[in-house]
């Protein structure tokens, strides 16, 4: 409360609710640090009562909990993963999952279905086929002329279209996985293992595809004169606004809405988030990503090449069935990571579908009385929308105001109160990196070395801001990241691991990647010249800087 006292009469001159305590920090044992980073890089944001109950436990972590009970492995309910008070998460517990019996038959099981499944053959799975022919017939369904319950039954369509992905995962991991297991022990005997990530890096898969249209549209967009104009001048939004009036047959235009309907259900923020926008939903993001694609890019180079040609030198390469086995074990490796890139482009086709649902039923909800914009129907849980039934007209009852405005209302102020309080301090996650003389540190997640200046994104609406040559510096990423590539001289991520896929990508572009680092949005700034060293997983003042 802010007040002032005058002539003896006291005057409120604001008041607002204090801001929540945050929740006792968990104790995490070495497993949990371990699992944390990867984690906390998927909830970047609070996810709302609708997203954990409305997708996670629905879709998204029921496919976490069939590849892993697949092996025999238990993982926690998500009420342990992502504990609530009052209806709303205020905490992320990084899981700790639990071997059971079968756990033992998993060598058994994995190298059946590595030999059965092979990951160069899953689309033709039949298995494939209907999943798509399902994801068809979700977007062809109007959801505005549907009943109440048939909206939430297509909701439920989706989890149970989402199953089949989930299917597909269980029976080809093994064959992506085991022979990148293979692949790393034959470099091991070679004395070649830190050409692992190299050998891998550059695999055909749909993220490549679509950073190659964005590359196309950044040509497109440059060959019109005063549309290249607009994109150095206007920010990402303004943009989206400039395009949206341009006539149908501008090439531009017509080349941006195909790119959109092939790649428009991608993610912006994160997987795990039914409540953010697609590439669809936000076209700016993707104008961001063609604003930094314009003019000169940088080549990257062939690390694929190189580490093969550095492999080939082996003596041990010189007899033909070994050469054969080798490179067989790279091709195969390879493809494995195609797969594991691929099938998650293709699930998250299941979350525009998704979204039209649950908008139109936000949209009643508004026209009830029950919400002040449709948005805010991720304030309910899936179970609660389930539970209401309309009039023989298509309205909602005025029961259904009273049962949940008041519960709508109680689980938005909650959520204000915890702003600015992170799901989970990354302190107890990355306070042991500290290094004399370096401004952050983190893990090593792509060698070499980098100078520039800082640019710091915190998220997808900046994209457009980040100019080649600069230094990336971002709190998490996700495969919609990976253009920015391209731009930057290297990549310092506050989350994230060597598995995350800014690293992956990052080995990929041959550019030094830091990731883990815990602090590098809060204690690097833009323009600020700085070293970073991927080789030793620091951040350091450029010699400029220093002198």
């Amino acid at each position: 409360m802010e007040w002032a006292a005058v002539d003896d009469r006291v005057y409120v001159l604001q008041s607002r609710p204090l801001t929540a305590l945050p929740p006792q920090p968990p104790t995490l044992n070495p497993f949990q640090k371990r699992l944390g980073p990867f984690f906390v890089e998927m909830f970047q944001e609070r996810p709302y009562p609708l997203d954990v109950s409305g997708w996670m436990s629905r879709g998204i972590l029921a496919m976490l909990d069939g590849m892993a009970g697949s092996v025999g492995v238990v993982f926690p309910r998500v009420e342990k993963l992502l504990p609530e008070e009052d209806g709303v998460v205020v905490q992320l517990v990084p899981p700790v999952p639990h071997p059971t019996i079968r756990t033992l038959a998993a060598p058994v099981s994995l190298t059946r279905r590595a030999r059965q499944f092979k990951p160069t053959e899953w689309m033709e799975d039949p298995r494939f086929s209907e999943f798509l022919d399902r994801v068809e017939r979700l977007n062809a369904r109007d959801p505005g002329g549907l009943r109440w319950a048939e909206i939430v039954g297509m909701a439920e369509d989706c989890f149970a279209t989402m199953r089949g992905i989930t299917d597909l995962r269980i029976s080809y991991l093994p064959g992506a996985f085991l022979p990148m297991l293979k692949l790393r022990a034959m470099l091991l005997l070679l004395g070649r293992l830190r050409l692992a990530s190299a050998l891998i890096a550059g695999a055909e898969t749909r993220t490549s595809q679509a950073n190659r249209a964005l590359e196309r549209l950044a040509d497109v967009a440059s060959a019109d004169p005063e549309l290249a104009r607009a994109f150095v001048e206007a920010d990402a939004g303004r943009l989206a606004e400039l395009v949206e009036r341009q006539p149908a047959d501008v090439p531009f235009r017509q080349a941006f809405e195909s790119f959109l309907r092939e790649y428009g259900h991608r993610e912006t923020v994160s997987v795990v988030l039914s409540s953010a926008p697609t590439w669809s939903d936000a076209p700016g993001v993707v104008l961001g990503l063609v604003k930094s694609l314009m003019g000169e890019r940088r080549q990257s180079p062939d690390q694929t090449g190189a580490a093969l040609e550095e492999l080939g030198r082996h003596a041990a390469l010189r007899y033909p069935t070994v050469r054969r086995r080798v490179l067989d074990a790279v091709d195969a490796a390879r493809k494995g990571m195609a797969f594991r890139e691929d099938s998650h482009f293709y699930a998250t086709k299941v979350i525009p579908p998704l979204r039209r649902a649950y908008r139109e039923l936000g949209e009643r909800l508004v026209r009830a009385g029950v919400v002040d914009v449709a948005q805010d129907i991720y304030h309910l849980r899936f179970e609660e929308l389930a539970s209401i039934r309309d009039n023989d007209d298509g309205a909602l009852p005025a029961s259904v105001r009273e049962r949940f405005r008041r519960l709508v209302l109680a689980r938005a102020e909650k959520r204000r109160e915890l702003e600015g309080i992170p799901l989970l301090d990354t302190s107890l996650l990355f306070h042991d990196r500290k290094v004399p003389g370096a401004l952050v540190s983190g893990m090593s997640a792509s060698r070499g070395l980098a100078e520039g200046p800082v640019r710091v994104i915190r998220e997808p609406a900046e994209f457009g801001r980040l100019q080649s040559g600069e230094i990336l510096v971002c709190p998490y990423t996700n495969p919609s990241w990976t253009p920015l590539f391209q731009r930057a001289a290297a990549v310092v991520v506050d989350t994230g691991g060597l598995g995350s896929h800014a690293a992956i990508v990052a080995r990929e572009y041959g550019i030094p990647a830091v990731m883990g680092t815990g602090t590098g949005t809060s204690t690097l700034f833009d323009a600020q010249k700085v070293l970073v060293d991927g080789d030793a997983g620091v951040v350091r003042p450029a010699a400029l800087e220093g002198s």
